[in-house]
């Protein structure tokens, strides 16, 4: 890895912290966090909508992240190991959020939801449908994110067709955005979901477009 990698890389880290330091100082002066959490008879509520969505702005960064990378638009600094570090860090980020987003409806009056409602697809008692879907998408995000650290021992291009599995996840978390939760029906989360998807979807074909574009390699005299 070279000196100017290296340092594209820590210039990317810190621009990712200075981001979040500029969000977080933005919402404490405008005081979002000042009203009494005591109050609010629909805390767990919009806890679940708020959580739900930080997960999903996690998930479109590390998928587009991981698109950056694989497809090598970066090539000159990437994949180093910051910025590999980033990618899983993200979608670390992103698991959690979206478990407290499933935790967080044990609390809620509404609906009675249990472990099992929760962490099985399609059994809840609310849209189990849509809901379902964002289910099975955590698992399917539980087992990519596991296969980080694994990668060396699952081998290559297992660990590649298993993160093909992440599009797919991703795409079930963004119909279960719209059609399981209120929010689903305001036009600022329908413009964040469309961008997403549009997004990963050039993306993702850039990749494939690059990947049908590498010339097959011939086994020669020596590998008969």
């Amino acid at each position: 890895m070279t000196r100017s990698a290296r340092w594209k890389d820590i210039i990317v880290m810190i621009a990712s912290l200075l981001v979040i330091g500029v969000s977080v100082w933005w919402l404490v002066s405008k005081g979002v966090f000042s009203f009494a959490l005591d109050q609010d008879q629909k805390l767990s509520w919009h806890l679940v909508r708020s959580s739900g969505i930080v997960a999903y702005v996690l998930l479109l960064a590390s998928t587009v992240w991981g698109l950056f990378i694989s497809s090598q638009f970066i090539s000159d600094w990437s994949p180093g190991p910051v910025s590999l570090t980033l990618h899983s860090t993200i979608s670390w980020l992103a698991l959690l959020l979206g478990l407290i987003h499933a935790l967080l409806l044990l609390f809620d009056d509404y609906f009675t939801y249990t472990l099992t409602s929760i962490f099985v697809p399609f059994t809840g008692p609310y849209r189990p449908e849509v809901v379902g879907l964002g289910t099975l998408a955590f698992w399917i995000i539980v087992v990519v994110t596991l296969s980080f650290p694994l990668k060396k021992r699952i081998g290559h291009k297992t660990w590649k067709r298993l993160h093909y599995t992440s599009y797919l996840a991703f795409a079930m978390v963004s119909l279960h955005g719209i059609f399981a939760g209120t929010d689903g029906t305001l036009l600022g989360f329908q413009l964040l979901v469309a961008f997403g998807l549009i997004v990963v979807i050039v993306l993702l074909g850039l990749r494939t477009r690059k990947d049908q574009a590498k010339p097959v390699r011939r086994p020669g005299r020596s590998d008969a």
